[in-house]
């Protein structure tokens, strides 16, 4: 009854989408080659609309003397230039449709990303993106109206913020733990309303989870068993799975997705892999000459959204590294695998008090304000003293204020314990062609006590 009040209700905020996970039930169920063969269809039919109605990608086609009727057979997808953070950052507003407008189309999303980039894109309002999280929910037997406890970042910062989730989740219940304040009061607190609530799904950053899952074990706490408990926005060990599931008796399976394009890939029960959710997305892997690896070979992340016209997404490299996986998963379902994925690396800020800010939530400091630099980094002394490294970009008005207000922001999450201080660089290094984007000296510190 609950599940049949919920997709009523959603159904009348966002149409289509019931019919969307109808379909993508059905979907999942096809063979290999046929879901392999509608995956080419789409990608076809999406660069040939970018090519007549954005302006975007006709100039960048145009340049290198690529028309969409070239793409003959899956192998001649290299031809198509990929896409970088640095053309959306430089050319969003050429990448909308001309059948679009910005205020009547799109959300708009600002992500900090694990590689350090802030970087805002457009979200098609009426793409049906909950079938897919639908779809993920079904496979491990929970339903889109299931209570949730999250451990996340608060975006509930207004009452209107607040009345709006509530309408959309209802009538399911929401249960949060900010995962910018993961003090021993606040996890007690969290713990105590979810054994009451006794939701079956927990979700939230890797980080944060853990640090719950570590607390728990520590306090030698007996606490509700859900379901299933969902992690993502970094990759996670094994010795973390094994810790979370330890604490909370219940298994954990990986989500793998951007903020750029939501939901790519998750495992169902089975766990042999992610399933990629190639009917509504395209994944390559790419070496080093931008052609598809083969399966098994690691290569670049490269996403094409198919349910983004109005805005798409093509061949987008989005700094993660990937692997296909050849075999087909015994539960049945055609959806291709992929490995977990490599070079998102978050680390986290330890506290004096012992409290915690997962790297997860530290992508969102510039989410206000994305252009107001090229890169970042948090870094963590020893002494637990915390620098941001930044970029700036010389060209935005009232830099310094904003600069001053992300310092001031992060220095209110850590205390007046901790010295917060902001300093303009010229480059930031990167590790093995990646930015980290969190290095704290505090938990490598501890790492290599424990490892000794």
């Amino acid at each position: 009854m609950n599940s049949r009040l919920y997709r009523l209700k959603y159904e009348s905020l966002k149409p289509g989408t019931c019919a969307a996970y109808e379909r993508a039930m059905r979907v999942e169920r096809l063979s290999p080659d046929e879901i392999e063969a509608d995956n080419w269809r789409q990608t076809r039919e999406l660069v040939a609309y970018a090519y007549q109605h954005v302006p975007f990608y006709r100039n960048r086609f145009d340049q290198i003397g690529f028309h969409p009727e070239d793409l003959r057979e899956q192998s001649d997808f290299h031809l198509v230039p990929v896409l970088t953070k640095r053309d959306i950052r430089d050319y969003r507003f050429e990448m909308v449709s001309d059948e679009a407008r910005l205020s009547r189309d799109f959300n708009t999303i600002t992500t900090g990303g694990t590689t350090g980039e802030p970087l805002t894109v457009f979200h098609v309002k009426r793409a049906p993106r909950a079938a897919l999280l639908w779809r993920m929910l079904a496979w491990w037997q929970l339903g889109p109206e299931s209570d949730w406890a999250s451990v996340y970042r608060e975006t509930r910062t207004s009452w209107r913020s607040r009345l709006r989730e509530g309408v959309i989740n209802w009538p399911g219940r929401r249960l949060m733990l900010d995962a910018a304040h993961l003090t021993g009061d606040a996890m007690r607190a969290f713990l105590q309303d979810f054994d009451r609530l006794q939701p079956p799904l927990l979700h939230g950053y890797v980080g944060g989870v853990d640090r719950l899952a570590e607390f728990v074990l520590s306090q030698n706490l007996t606490v509700h068993a859900p379901r299933a408990i969902w992690l993502t926005s970094s990759p996670f060990t094994r010795i973390q799975a094994h810790r979370i599931e330890a604490a909370f008796h219940a298994p954990v399976y990986d989500q793998y997705g951007c903020c750029e394009v939501f939901y790519l890939a998750a495992e169902c029960p089975t766990r042999e892999g992610l399933h990629m959710f190639q009917d509504r997305r395209r994944i390559d892997f790419l070496d080093e000459s931008g052609r598809a690896c083969s399966d098994g070979e690691y290569g670049a992340v490269a996403i094409t959204d198919l349910d983004s016209r109005l805005f798409p997404i093509i061949r987008y490299l989005n700094g993660d590294r990937g692997r296909a996986l050849a075999r087909r998963c015994s539960c049945g379902r055609g959806l291709p695998l992929m490995d977990k994925v490599q070079g998102r690396i978050s680390d986290r800020v330890l506290l004096p008090d012992g409290g915690v800010i997962s790297g997860e939530l530290l992508t969102t400091i510039f989410d206000d304000t994305p252009d107001a630099v090229r890169q970042f980094q948090v870094h963590q002394a020893a002494d637990y003293s915390i620098t941001i490294r930044v970029i700036p970009n010389p060209d935005y008005a009232g830099l310094a204020v904003r600069l001053e207000a992300v310092r001031c922001k992060l220095a209110d999450l850590t205390g007046p314990v901790v010295t917060v201080r902001l300093e303009s660089v010229r480059e930031i290094p990167q590790e093995r062609g990646k930015l980290r984007f969190v290095r704290s000296d505090v938990v490598g510190r501890e790492a290599q006590g424990l490892a000794s």
